[in-house]
């Protein structure tokens, strides 16, 4: 437990980085560079790291001035606890939220390593394009989550009610009262989570906000629509990015259309998530969820292999543990870009308003396309066109509270709405 005269992002210590561990290169990453803070002052309080186990980390701050409510969120991808520090940690402390957020009990995010020096070959991902000179298949990106030891992904749907529960406790010990109100916030996985502590744990919270959320259900879900795009980009890229019948086919897959820059270095959005930009998204992506769900996989040690991958039954089992129902007993409202050519808007915010309405909870959820928003606001910078999502978010979870605390009833509910500022959230 730390007393700080600052707890905004930058000024809040963090933990030194480590191989595979970088909490404000974190941050940063899911930022579009030059936004500014919306906490202009200092924010005194406290700083509490703690863990609720093995490889288990999670961040709680708490302001000085409190509101008397508690903000938690769930972490994107395989990321730090610090990974929405910049996105939502400020946003929320300078509105006098305590906030927590955890690791999903994954102990690094990512090592990139030469393939020689790598523990277990066969859990480490083989980039198979150039990367900062090196030949492809030369080097490997190891993931924490799935050594020194797999961290289940039905864990972390967990995760975020363990979270929850300790963040309580001490907001109890430090204030001398629990919070009056909960909110869960999340960006991509953390999404997901948010979704599923809606769905099996509304004891635990007041209300949501997902953003860019992964959608699980046994027949629909990441590892059934990446592979496509990932068999269509090589002639696609070959092309020039001209090639109508592999555009044809990733469309078809569910993915929105490309989007062709004229920047240096950004020919094609498409490819930004293929081959341009590591971490190579789509491909690490298809890798990581089929090593760490699919006992039959097999080694998936080319680009050719994971095109070709096919959920096998275990996989849909799997994910069936955990899937979403839709049976939100909470208020939801979900943002989503509208060229999010990763977590697809037609593959994951589609199919999940789709189950809101068949539970027949569609009059708590209120779902928003951000026109020109794709999956990580760094990439607006790279002059496709795009807008960053973080206003539309910010102006969301205001949204939110008016539901929660004083009875809004926006209309929209149950139907996805295309926005193109964050005036019309």
């Amino acid at each position: 437990m730390t007393l700080l005269a600052d707890l905004r992002f930058g000024y809040a210590p963090l933990p030194a980085a480590g191989p595979g561990y970088d909490p404000a290169g974190d941050a940063r990453a899911l930022v579009l560079a030059g936004t500014e803070s919306p906490a202009p002052e200092p924010l005194p309080g406290t700083q509490i790291l703690d863990t609720l186990g093995p490889g288990h980390r999670f961040v709680l701050r708490l302001p000085a001035v409190w509101n008397g409510k508690l903000a938690v969120c769930g972490t994107p991808a395989t990321r730090s606890e610090f990974a929405s520090d910049a996105i939502l940690s400020d946003f929320l402390l300078a509105r006098g939220y305590a906030f927590a957020s955890s690791n999903k009990g994954i102990p690094y995010n990512a090592v990139f390593e030469p393939a020689r020096d790598t523990p277990q070959p066969d859990l480490a991902y083989p980039v198979p394009f150039p990367m900062n000179g090196a030949a492809p298949g030369s080097m490997v990106i190891r993931a924490g989550a799935l050594w020194p030891r797999r961290i289940e992904v039905g864990a972390w749907q967990d995760d975020l009610p363990r979270l929850i529960r300790a963040a309580r406790e001490r907001v109890r010990a430090h204030y001398g009262r629990r919070p009056r109100w909960t909110y869960a916030l999340g960006l991509s996985i953390g999404g997901g989570q948010v979704r599923s502590l809606l769905e099996r744990h509304p004891e635990l919270v007041d209300g949501g906000l997902e953003w860019a959320a992964v959608y699980w259900h046994p027949e629909r879900n990441i590892l059934s629509y990446l592979p496509a795009f990932l068999a269509a980009m090589p002639a696609y890229v070959a092309s020039g990015y001209t090639d109508a019948r592999a555009r044809a086919d990733i469309v078809a897959a569910g993915f929105p259309p490309d989007r062709l820059g004229a920047n240096a270095g950004h020919a094609s959005l498409w490819n930004d998530h293929y081959a341009n930009l590591p971490p190579y998204y789509a491909d690490l992506t298809t890798f990581l969820f089929a090593k760490l769900l699919d006992p039959a996989a097999g080694a998936l040690g080319t680009l050719e292999s994971r095109a070709a991958y096919v959920p096998s039954a275990a996989v849909r089992a799997a994910i069936g543990a955990f899937a979403h129902s839709g049976a939100l007993e909470r208020p939801l409202i979900g943002l989503a870009g509208d060229s999010d050519v990763f977590v697809s808007p037609q593959n994951n915010a589609a199919p999940y308003l789709a189950a809101v309405k068949a539970a027949g909870r569609g009059d708590r959820y209120w779902q928003y396309v951000v026109a020109g928003g794709t999956h990580v606001d760094a990439y607006a910078a790279f002059g496709y066109g795009l807008q960053p999502q973080l206003p539309f978010v910010w102006r969301a979870f205001e949204r939110l509270v008016d539901i929660v605390e004083r009875g809004a009833s926006p209309g929209g509910a149950g139907t996805a709405r295309v926005v193109r500022s964050p005036l019309e959230v």
